[in-house]
């Protein structure tokens, strides 16, 4: 049960395993993770079969995690799957034309995803999904991902807010 919730706290970057994906935004929306207040939420993702699946999270302290599939399928149904294995692996990020950031995740080959706990990492995620560029991820032994994230709705939206309150508080304490 563990598992499930740490791994509902990050978020995953879809795509084929060694080889590189371009996929559209999708008619998938961002939303609220379920049992989680529409209003307020501390976790949004997109699901379905024909896209990667993103989660991205936000802890009490308003830091970002993020969860992207390699696969379509639909992310609730993953992450109750039976996954005890993960492995670190090297990656690399970008948003757009901007300088890709060098950074480590956790690669999970039983359920083929990628979480990703840097804030500063899962936040370009986020900005992938509010510029409307793509987003790029080479992974060392996963391959290589290019996906356009749906944009933000009201669910995203409410999300942000959550997370930006958050923050800010954490920062007053």
């Amino acid at each position: 049960m563990n598992r499930k919730r740490n791994r509902a706290r990050a978020i995953v970057l879809a795509s084929s395993m060694m080889s590189a994906v371009a996929l559209p935004a999708t008619a998938n929306d961002w939303k609220a993770w379920e049992g989680q207040d529409e209003s307020s939420p501390r976790a949004v993702y997109t699901d379905g079969t024909d896209s990667q699946p993103t989660l991205l999270t936000c802890g009490a302290d308003g830091k970002l995690s993020a969860m992207i599939s390699l696969k379509p399928a639909s992310l609730p149904e993953l992450l109750a799957k039976n996954a005890p294995y993960s492995r670190a692996e090297k990656a690399s990020v970008m948003v757009g034309a901007a300088e890709a950031a060098e950074t480590k995740v956790k690669f999970v080959p039983a359920i083929d995803v990628i979480e990703m706990h840097s804030h500063s990492i899962s936040a370009k995620v986020f900005n992938a999904a509010v510029k409307g560029e793509p987003l790029k991820i080479s992974v060392t032994r996963a391959g290589d991902i290019e996906t356009v994230l749906p944009e933000p709705n009201d669910a995203f939206k409410a999300f942000a807010r959550t997370c930006n309150e958050s923050r800010e508080a954490s920062t007053k304490s």
